[in-house]
């Protein structure tokens, strides 16, 4: 599945599809989320200083974490 699909797979499912924080260590400023959508295992690599203010939880929406979706 192409970057673009599993974008528009995520927008559209319902119920969402969660992420969940891989765990600890975060190494170089960088916390991994892993989620499956239509059955294929994806991972975002979230940046800790393009936060800013906001939080992270042990479980997201993976909708909210697309920008970190990696190719």
């Amino acid at each position: 599945m192409e970057k673009n699909e599993i974008k528009k797979a995520l927008y559209k499912a319902k119920p969402a599809v969660i992420a969940k924080f891989r765990g600890f260590p975060i190494r170089q400023g960088v916390a991994i989320y892993d989620a499956v959508v239509d059955g294929q295992a994806i991972s975002f690599n979230v940046s800790i200083p393009d936060l800013g203010h906001a939080d992270l939880d042990e479980e997201m929406e993976a909708k909210f974490l697309i920008r970190y979706l990696n190719d």
